[in-house]
């Protein structure tokens, strides 16, 4: 079941030089820490005039975005999914 949270959230990230990205590993989100196993895609959005970065990750229990406002640096997590059906 597919969740919208819309709430800021804590994100540690790595940068990998040699290929360019930016790639979370964890996410703090209601005082509890989700290390992330595998990243399913990437995209940017523009919001007016700011640029956006999703991230469609998983910590292989709970599929998660993420939205990355490069203008403020803020992490949102938007949506959470346990992968089933309604």
């Amino acid at each position: 079941m597919k969740e919208i949270i819309n709430e800021k959230v804590s994100v540690v990230t790595v940068y990998n030089r040699m290929k360019g990205l930016v790639i979370p590993c964890k996410i703090k989100w209601q005082n509890r820490i989700y290390r992330i196993k595998k990243i399913g895609f990437h995209h940017t959005i523009r919001e007016g005039r700011k640029l956006c970065h999703i991230f469609s990750v998983t910590d292989g229990n709970l599929d998660f975005r993420l939205k990355f406002d490069s203008e403020t640096l803020h992490w949102t997590l938007e949506e959470v999914s346990d992968g089933l059906a309604d």
